[in-house]
């Protein structure tokens, strides 16, 4: 049989592979940094409705399930898939399209978590329910070019927001008035959605939600933006600092770049993850910081991000035993609590290729600073 789409060739391949009747992705329409989105990177369709899923059989059939029933118009547009049913009943018309195409020994499901419990009940009846998420990770491990520019078009509008971010913090404005700015800029740009943590204080020990705190001469603001786009996601990490920084914060910022730059040469395919963290756990442990490397100051050195990265939706550590692979996503972040200075954030999202790291920013990862005139309120 001649597939038209490759990635329901690789998902066949795999069905077999697992000897399983079929796959079914789905989606309950919630769009998550922690949660990668299956349906809409299998699909091309970004659901609205919270139910929806494709339904693949090992015989290489495909059809795709939506909700609300009108939404199949646009699915249909959106989507390489030809069968696409809009449905006001979505349990009863899966367990149908289960029993059409023959899907009635093991099934996988992709997505699982996201399941509720009366669809999972109905596909139960038809089906052994088993984990598919696997699946469609290995589909995705292979990327596409198109792949590619989509996380590179993410990357573009990560750029954007810190370039907003950059423009307008200033003295006087509010934390969530300068994060305003930067979802306007990104979602022009075609951010589908955002995640932004910030924190603007002399003296920073975490990164939060944007607040009505105004910015402050001196203070150090620290950003951590992230750009949906296309269901992938890319991550940017950067650091403002209002007025003239003291000599012991341009000190340890660069300490920081120096345990990413270290961190970098470890990230490359067949290498095991937990060496990026151990190797920039060991930078900032010789320097004096061992106790701070750990929780509760630290939790994590990076994480996967969107379908098809190292550790989508988890966190990489020390104790990480995941392999990096080649093309994979990967979020790599000296984010660091240091008593002198308070937390500094440093880092971003990067390709694992087989000459190592491939930097997607294009926003210079450095210490940003920016000088306020004495007519700005203090």
């Amino acid at each position: 049989m001649s597939y038209e789409n490759d990635k329901l060739k690789k998902a066949v391949e795999l069905i077999r592979q697992k000897d399983l009747d079929g796959l079914i992705i789905y989606s309950s329409g919630m769009v998550s940094i922690l949660r990668p989105s299956y349906l809409y990177y299998f699909t091309g369709f970004r659901p609205f409705g919270p139910r929806s899923a494709a339904v693949i059989s090992k015989t290489g059939e495909v059809a795709l399930l939506v909700t609300p029933s009108w939404d199949a118009t646009r699915a249909f547009k959106k989507s390489w898939i030809k069968d696409v049913r809009g449905s006001s009943d979505f349990n009863n018309d899966l367990a149908g399209i289960l029993k059409e195409l023959k899907i009635t020994g093991s099934v996988g499901i992709a997505g699982l978590k996201e399941l509720k419990e009366d669809t999972f009940i109905a596909v139960q009846r038809e089906a052994i329910i088993k984990s598919g998420d696997d699946i469609t990770e290995k589909i995705a491990a292979e990327k596409t070019q198109e792949d590619l520019d989509i996380i590179k078009e993410a990357s573009q509008i990560a750029d954007i927001g810190f370039q907003v971010f950059l423009e307008n913090a200033r003295v006087g404005i509010r934390e969530y008035e300068l994060v305003t700015e930067m979802e306007y800029a990104m979602r022009i740009a075609g951010s589908e959605d955002f995640f932004i943590l910030l924190s603007s204080e002399k003296h920073n020990y975490e990164m939060h939600e944007p607040t009505n705190k105004r910015l402050r001469a001196g203070d150090i603001v620290i950003g951590e933006i992230s750009s949906v786009y296309r269901g992938q996601f890319v991550q940017l990490c950067r650091t403002v600092i209002l007025g003239q920084p003291s000599p012991v914060v341009i000190e340890k910022y660069n300490m920081l770049l120096h345990a990413l730059d270290e961190s970098l040469k470890e990230v490359k395919p067949g290498n095991q993850a937990s060496l990026m963290s151990i190797t920039m756990n060991k930078v900032i442990s010789e320097a004096g910081y061992e106790k701070y490397c750990y929780p509760p100051y630290m939790r994590a050195r990076g994480h996967g991000v969107g379908v098809g990265s190292n550790a989508p939706g988890t966190v990489i550590d020390y104790d990480t035993k995941l392999n990096f692979a080649q093309n994979q996503a990967v979020v790599v972040h000296p984010n660091q609590y240091i008593p002198e200075t308070g937390y500094l954030a440093c880092g971003e999202t990067f390709l694992v290729t087989d000459n190592g790291a491939e930097r997607l920013a294009e926003t210079e990862t450095k210490l940003y600073i920016k000088e306020h005139s004495c007519n700005e309120t203090k």
